[in-house]
């Protein structure tokens, strides 16, 4: 079996947006939130937010950053030939 490996900041762009943490949202939802994030904030930016996230509240950034990594992975994965 193959691992698809998302790029890290593409999941850090999810984890800072403004989408519920639901994992009810569709591949296309995903791929839109994570390009307008980008978009609006850069990676640079993206990855700021998300250590201010990781320092002023860890209990809750460990499951936000999971869940945008398990919906990343799965919405940018290349489809098997």
């Amino acid at each position: 079996m193959t691992t698809h490996t998302v790029d890290p900041v593409l999941c850090m762009a999810l984890f800072v947006s403004d989408a519920p943490g639901s994992r009810e949202l569709d591949d296309a939802t995903i791929r839109e939130t994570v390009d307008r994030t980008l978009e609006r904030l850069g990676p640079d930016e993206c990855y700021a937010r998300a250590a201010e996230v990781f320092g002023d509240r860890p209990e809750t950034a460990l499951d936000r950053i999971q869940w945008a990594r398990e919906l990343c992975t799965r919405a940018m994965a290349v489809p098997a030939a």
